[in-house]
């Protein structure tokens, strides 16, 4: 079995932990390194002896119902029995954290901060490995809205601890990678839109203006006027129904570095607009270059690849077919 590469993570099992109700421990325990567990009233000694009896007799206090009493008891064996391969993950400040922490169990007495005392309020911690980590190996961060909603589903689970069963899933995240059926889909995402380039650089004038004001209005843009009404260089004037931005946009089919000097003298001193767009399908790649090197983020460049990224995403794809065949 091939070992593998140096800084990819892996583990066996991975489970999540909820720390804290309402998650009042999550900030302390990633300052601290640790993973913190309640419980307070099962006797720490016997879970380190491994008597488990002993310990499910103790939590008969917590509840009568002997199969939530053997719930309760798997959750305290994972936590003082996982091994430093286990990989441990929770959520906080809308983020996926995860850390790998050694078996070493102490119990601290939240009302004295006295390590190792016996109260009715003696929580217990285990040592995370290094510290916890909301980003990939790669230093991207792990935000919650980039996540599967079957990993984030995690969070609603009632106890405090349960087996990550997107195990695969949650390591490509962590190591930057994607799973091979998304991977097949990404490739023929980008397959698509390279396929779409010589469509839309074919496209006459006019129905690159209508395929332009098409994208803008699927993300939701609403025209002001008429194109070419107020202003004969800008051919859409559109406002954000939710924002009441308002933007302009001059769509040219071929365009060259004077053009877009141009439309930047011309339009640098107006108000009203908070940005610009210059939108072309054809331009070669040294003047593209050179547009990228402009730091006035008040004007925007697209160019024929942003087109046919933006025409996927807003399912314009049988549109460009239509007009080609």
């Amino acid at each position: 079995m091939k070992s593998p590469p140096p800084g990819i993570v892996t583990a066996r099992r991975a489970l999540y932990i909820k720390l804290g109700e309402g998650g009042d421990w999550e900030p302390e325990c990633i300052a601290s390194g640790t993973l913190r567990f309640g419980y307070h009233r099962i006797p720490h000694d016997r879970c380190v002896a491994g008597d488990w009896k002993a310990v499910e007799n103790a939590l008969h206090q917590y509840s009568s119902d002997q199969g939530a009493v053997t719930r309760h008891l798997n959750q305290v064996k994972e936590f003082y029995t996982a091994a430093s391969d286990v990989l441990w993950v929770t959520f906080h400040s809308d983020r996926l954290w995860w850390c790998f922490s050694e078996p070493r169990i102490s119990v601290h007495d939240m009302s004295s901060g006295a390590q190792g005392a016996q109260s009715p309020n003696a929580e217990k911690t285990r040592p995370a490995i290094g510290k916890w980590s909301d980003r990939d190996i790669n230093g991207q961060p792990l935000i919650k809205g980039k996540l599967s909603g079957k990993l984030l589903a995690l969070q609603m689970f009632q106890g405090t601890i349960c087996t990550v069963r997107e195990l695969d899933y949650l390591l490509h995240k962590i190591n930057g990678t994607v799973e091979p059926h998304v991977a097949a889909a990404q490739a023929a995402y980008e397959q698509l839109q390279a396929a779409l380039l010589p469509i839309i650089r074919s496209l006459q004038p006019k129905d690159l203006e209508i395929l332009v004001d098409l994208i803008f209005r699927q993300s939701g843009w609403q025209r002001v006027g008429v194109a070419g009404g107020t202003e004969k260089d800008i051919d859409l004037d559109l406002i954000s129904p939710v924002t009441s931005e308002r933007i302009a946009v001059q769509v040219k089919s071929k365009a060259k570095r004077s053009d877009w000097r141009a439309y930047k003298e011309k339009f640098a001193d107006m108000q009203g607009f908070a940005r610009f767009y210059f939108v072309t399908h054809t331009s070669d790649s040294a003047f593209e270059a050179w547009v990228k090197d402009d730091a006035d983020e008040s004007f925007v460049f697209w160019g024929i690849d942003h087109l046919a990224t933006q025409a996927v995403r807003g399912g314009l794809t049988g549109w460009l077919l239509d007009k080609a065949s």
